[in-house]
């Protein structure tokens, strides 16, 4: 190997850089064509900097020299990274976040934008906001109705909305019209994309153990209100405000909707650590009445006892 391939420039997946790689392989084969001078250059190269090891076609094509502004001659070389890459670009590093089925699809338009097919890519930033449609229940007889509705609940804002609308055309037209987009437009769409399952999966996933975000869910109201639970006794007889204290807040104004799944909960014999109680007045500033619920089995550490544990024998 000359001095000369033992290191050359090549773009880092990883630096998302040209970057100096050090040529640990170099495969050459030239051309059949005898008519024809060009050859195909196959290298394993590591980048100097982060050391990370990609596969780089060069393609060289010696009938199409001509001289460079310094008068040296030069020629086209058609250059190919392996893995593929987009430029500039870093794949969400935590899209296993992401449900399986909106990761399939973000995955595979991913890697169809990479390889160049951008019909394809076109339709599959479109079969992702349906994925995301399906993975939120959101219901409408076509996907103009399902953003709008996916905005109705606030899942994204009205400007949000307006993007999504503008990926529905782009898809609309690679699906019906086989109109190809421009890639420019397609790294604009995977920013739009991005930031939208940033904002309903990933970012939520950090939030939730480190903020007091909404509970809008039935799961995470029983998660919560279970927690709570844990300071109070056995036969304490309180409203549900009073059991959540300050974390109310975090119903979002939803508290009488909260309050009705919860009944219905116990009713059911599905929520047992709380009875309905009596509906009666708590506190002395105010003639409003509540609905109350008894405690019926305190948690401690994780463990349901239906009466407080006996105190530990005293060593004699």
């Amino acid at each position: 190997m000359s001095a000369e391939t033992k290191k050359l420039k090549s773009y880092c997946n990883n630096c998302q850089n040209e970057t100096n790689h050090e040529v640990l392989f170099l495969k050459r084969q030239r051309g059949s064509d005898p008519e024809y001078h060009y050859e195909t250059k196959y290298f394993i190269v590591q980048c100097m900097g982060c050391e990370d090891v990609t596969f780089r076609q060069e393609k060289h094509d010696y009938e199409a020299s001509y001289p460079d502004e310094y008068d040296n001659w030069t020629h086209d070389i058609t250059a190919y990274i392996y893995p593929q890459c987009l430029k500039g670009h870093k794949v969400l590093i935590e899209q296993y976040l992401l449900p399986n089925q909106i990761q399939t699809v973000y995955q595979e338009t991913i890697d169809a934008l990479k390889a160049n097919c951008y019909l394809l890519a076109g339709v599959g930033f479109r079969a992702v906001i349906e994925a995301i449609c399906i993975n939120k229940n959101i219901k409408g007889g076509n996907l103009d109705a399902k953003i709008n509705n996916l905005a109705k609940g606030r899942y994204i804002t009205d400007k949000e909305a307006e993007r999504l609308h503008a990926v529905r055309f782009m898809g609309n037209d690679s699906v019906h019209d086989m109109a190809v987009p421009k890639e420019k437009a397609l790294y604009v769409v995977l920013e739009i994309i991005e930031h939208l399952l940033n904002n309903l999966y990933i970012i939520d996933h950090h939030a939730k153990p480190l903020l007091d975000t909404f509970i809008n869910t039935d799961d995470d109201f029983e998660e919560l209100l279970f927690k709570k639970l844990k300071i109070f006794q056995v036969g304490d007889d309180l409203p549900l405000a009073k059991y959540l204290g300050k974390d109310v807040r975090r119903l979002n104004g939803q508290i009488s909707k909260f309050e009705s799944h919860l009944i219905s909960q116990i009713k059911a014999g599905e929520f047992k650590k709380l009875e309905v109680g009596d509906v009666k007045q708590f506190g002395t500033n105010t003639a409003d009445v509540f609905q109350h619920f008894v405690v019926k089995e305190a948690a401690h550490d994780g463990r349901l006892f239906l009466i407080p544990p006996p105190p530990p024998l005293a060593r004699v």
